[in-house]
């Protein structure tokens, strides 16, 4: 630590090219009512990013929908896990919970039209856990800094 306390790395001092940097992950119990932290943190990875207002609210909606799915069929006491990172396209996000049974979001629903519409690309699978009866689901997106903005 340095002599304020802090760590060693500064944006001054860090390596530019360190990926660890450009990701943030956020693990946290697969519940409903923790969703509105996952929104906060998506508000301030896109905003670092220079997304625009529009862009930002489609983000937070996006990224709210996917937590939606992954939370009703989530295991109980399960772990819901938000990672972003940059990409050129944008922020791209991956959300993932451990299910009892094998679970894909439907693509005929009105809430993954939403994620559909709001985001530059959506995509979902399936991971068995070998030895166990479910599995993990994860959702991928890509989040424009354009999505909306036209």
């Amino acid at each position: 630590m340095d002599a304020q306390g802090r760590g060693g790395l500064t944006p001054q001092t860090r390596p530019q090219s360190d990926d660890l940097f450009d990701r943030v992950e956020l693990r946290l119990p697969a519940e409903a009512e923790q969703i509105p932290l996952v929104r906060t943190l998506t508000h301030g990875v896109v905003a670092r990013a220079d997304f625009g207002l529009d862009a930002i609210s489609d983000a937070k909606m996006a990224v709210d929908e996917a937590c939606s799915q992954l939370v009703q069929p989530a295991e109980l006491g399960a772990v819901l896990c938000c990672v972003f990172h940059e990409v050129p396209a944008g922020i791209a996000v991956s959300i993932s919970t451990t299910t009892a049974k094998p679970f894909l979001p439907s693509e005929t629903t009105f809430g993954w039209h939403v994620l559909t519409t709001l985001t530059g690309s959506v995509a979902a699978r399936y991971e068995p856990i070998p030895g166990e009866p479910g599995g993990t689901t994860t959702i991928e997106l890509v989040l424009a800094p354009g999505t909306s903005d036209g």
